[in-house]
């Protein structure tokens, strides 16, 4: 609905997208974890990858009228709405608001006024999965665990990510260890603790591995190659 919303979005390879769908959930468990009967959005594009590689705008609370108990005929003087701009690689947030409040201004209504205010900025990010830090995570993470890692995409919302990237120019690894069912953010959170001990040991392993690099360098660090369904990940041995 919102013009140039979509021009900027970098599209991914049918390679990354057939990946996704091997590996990623299927349609019917996203509905089924989020309890909905059936999925809606951009067309094309599966659940999964509605979530995180396409862009979204979501109404995550309305407020207008009266709220009490009983009946009440009166027409509210005011409503307001908070929405989230879930962006994707190569959008720009500030872009992105100017062209909402455009679109917003378009369709208000001559009888009513409107204000929008942005609460907060984050552009979006990807991890270089080329990094030599992202291959000594995964040896880690083959080393704890006896696996290679799965690379899974995830809608979130981390703005200290892109600040690590662009101010300080430092490679940033998202290390995960949260099972399906551990509730993140939720107020029954779990941790699995088997899960637990040896995220600690992967945690030790990509230290070490971190240290391997920058003692013998990059260059000249012995490789190590590790397979997934992916394919080989080259990593460092420590």
């Amino acid at each position: 609905m919102i013009p140039g919303f979509y021009d900027r979005v970098r599209a991914i390879s049918q390679g990354e997208r057939n990946y996704m769908a091997r590996y990623g959930p299927s349609d019917a468990a996203v509905l089924d974890s989020a309890g909905a009967e059936a999925g809606w959005g951009e067309p094309g594009f599966t659940l999964y990858e509605r979530t995180t590689i396409r862009p979204a705008i979501t109404i995550n609370g309305i407020t207008g009228g009266y709220q009490g108990p009983g009946t009440k005929a009166v027409i509210p003087a005011r409503a307001s709405a908070k929405l989230n701009l879930r962006l994707v690689p190569d959008q720009d947030p500030a872009e992105i608001d100017r062209l909402l409040r455009r679109y917003l201004a378009k369709i208000t209504p001559l009888a009513l006024r409107l204000r929008a205010t942005t609460q907060k900025q984050a552009r979006p990010v990807v991890v270089n999965v080329r990094n030599p830090a992202f291959r000594a995570a995964s040896v880690a993470y083959y080393r704890a665990f006896g696996r290679a890692p799965v690379l899974i995409r995830s809608g979130g919302t981390i703005p200290v990510v892109d600040l690590f990237q662009t101010l300080l120019g430092i490679p940033t690894i998202l290390m995960g260890f949260a099972l399906p069912d551990d509730g993140m953010h939720a107020p029954n959170e779990k941790m699995h603790l088997p899960t637990f001990f040896k995220g600690i040991a992967t945690s030790m392993f990509f230290l070490q591995g971190l240290g391997s690099l920058a003692l013998s360098g990059i260059a000249r660090a012995r490789p190590v190659v590790i397979k997934n369904s992916f394919g080989e990940i080259p990593g460092v041995a420590s």
